[in-house]
């Protein structure tokens, strides 16, 4: 695969110069900028249309740092995805129990500006609440400020939010649900995200149980693909030369016929294992695909180890991997955060893997909350190329930090991991922490106190870096930020 901007921003940005805190930039090649979806760093829940969940500023670097919750209303309430819009505002998922919505948010003040409800989601389906991911859960922001999400009614709808009247408005609203696959009730099929491809054209969209399909806003008509009773709950990546989507038996690149009807360019099935691990939302594996410039990576739920994966964009075979974590106790439901960089013998590729096995989000509000049995840890694994035509994949390094299970965020500018710790008190309650950690090394660089008990707590929503530099995340007491002062 050829990408003509690989040799450029080798020569401009591959560099490893001291950042103003934490510690020295990562050299780095920068992602390339999606036409369609806003600026990297803001558009979705990994970033960008290459899911890296890696900033090109930096986040909280100081032992002093501020920490703040706003809640938004009564009880359980949380932010779940967090971009920002061209003014640095934050747009997040506003959700309660059944009550979702988008908000527009002051990043300073942390005061809401603008509320759009959404459809509730249906207490009734047996993956609610715990297991659901839809209902705009994932949702992205497009080039001209629209946020595109995928509805509990199974709709695909485009908001746009209008100064003049302080309000967000519908652009658009498209019915999806002859999309959806037959299930058996209560049992029903979620619309799970959309995505525009890199085209302008489609929007890319799946479902839970095993639909793959594309809208074309301009006439409102779609295709699908029905991938035979495999599910996908996680979000997916969309590159130059197609939509990469995992499932729980396989990872593909589909491409758009003349038509828009769905092609599986290629499918490579990984080592799912035998059983939903304690942690996991199905027997698959738990991550977004993250791509690189000539390849992609995922995670698999292999036994006795899961192993990350790096496979080739063009065909789908495999490179390398490498198994993580301790044997019998390995998992992840997080996405893999990293970078690329020139290294002596061509270019070499990051990750770093969430060790999310053990943890119960069901037990979240209960006593002994979600950790009791979490193996933790965190890891980070590279590939580089052998010399002699090969790939060599390997663990760099292991820290025992224990992460409540928020997708970590990488800052290349400052080199620290952000992760969300937690320690379990004499007491049976938990205090949290927004935690650092060294890219380079996996040592610890800052820990930050952001409060104890359920309010603080966090399991699973993404952490996201603002254009201010501040660190945002929503808690069970609402929306958490962080930042120097």
């Amino acid at each position: 695969m050829n990408h003509p901007w690989i040799p450029a921003i080798v020569a401009a940005l591959a560099c490893a110069c001291s950042s103003e805190g934490g510690g020295p930039a990562l050299s780095h090649l920068l992602v390339p900028q999606h036409p369609f979806l806003a600026p990297n760093g803001r558009s979705n829940m990994h970033n960008d249309a290459y899911m890296s969940d890696s900033y090109e500023i930096a986040g909280p670097a100081r032992l002093d740092a501020t920490a703040t919750v706003k809640s938004y209303a009564a009880g359980v309430n949380t932010c779940a995805t967090v971009v920002f819009d061209e003014t640095g505002r934050v747009i997040t998922t506003g959700a309660e129990m059944l009550s979702f919505s988008i908000r527009l948010i002051d990043p300073l003040t942390l005061e809401s500006l603008a509320d759009y409800p959404l459809p509730p989601r249906d207490p009734s389906d047996p993956l609610f609440p715990y297991d659901d991911t839809s209902g705009a859960t994932y949702f992205v922001l497009d080039h001209a400020g629209r946020v595109i999400l995928a509805d509990a009614e199974n709709a695909v709808q485009l908001l746009r939010f209008d100064d003049a009247r302080s309000a967000f408005e519908l652009v658009a609203r498209f019915d999806l649900r002859p999309a959806l696959a037959p299930r058996t009730p209560p049992s029903r099929d979620h619309l799970q995200m959309a995505i525009p491809d890199w085209s302008g054209k489609y929007l890319w969209f799946t479902t839970r149980y095993g639909r793959v399909g594309t809208l074309d806003p301009s006439s409102g008509s779609f295709r699908t693909i029905d991938l035979d009773g495999e599910e996908i709950e996680n979000s997916f990546a969309v590159g130059e030369d197609g939509a990469y989507i995992v499932t729980d038996h396989a990872l593909y690149r589909f491409s758009a016929a003349a038509d828009g009807t769905p092609v599986a360019d290629w499918r490579t099935e990984y080592d799912r294992g035998s059983r939903v691990k304690p942690g996991q939302f199905n027997q698959g594996s738990g991550t977004t695909p993250h791509l690189f410039d000539e390849f992609v990576a995922i995670a698999d739920n292999a036994e006795p180890q899961m192993n990350v994966l790096f496979l080739r964009r063009p065909d789908g075979t495999t490179a390398c991997s490498v198994p993580v974590f301790p044997a019998g106790r390995s998992g992840t439901e997080n996405a893999l955060p990293g970078f690329a960089r020139r290294g002596p013998h061509g270019l070499e590729y990051t990750v770093f893997a969430d060790n999310n096995y053990g943890i119960d989000r069901s037990h979240i509000q209960l006593e002994g909350r979600s950790w009791l049995d979490h193996e933790g840890g965190m890891a980070r694994i590279d590939m580089r190329p052998d010399g002699n035509g090969s790939w060599i994949c390997e663990v760099v390094w292991h820290s025992p930090e224990k992460s409540s299970g928020v997708l970590p965020k990488l800052s290349l500018k400052n080199g620290l991991l952000y992760i969300y710790t937690y320690e379990h008190r004499a007491d049976a309650e938990y205090d949290f922490f927004l935690t650092a950690l060294d890219g380079n090394s996996g040592k610890r660089r800052l820990r930050i106190p952001t409060g104890t008990g359920l309010e603080a707590a966090n399991f699973g929503s993404p952490m996201a870096i603002g254009p201010d530099g501040a660190a945002y995340l929503g808690t069970l007491g609402g929306l958490l930020r962080v930042h120097d002062e």
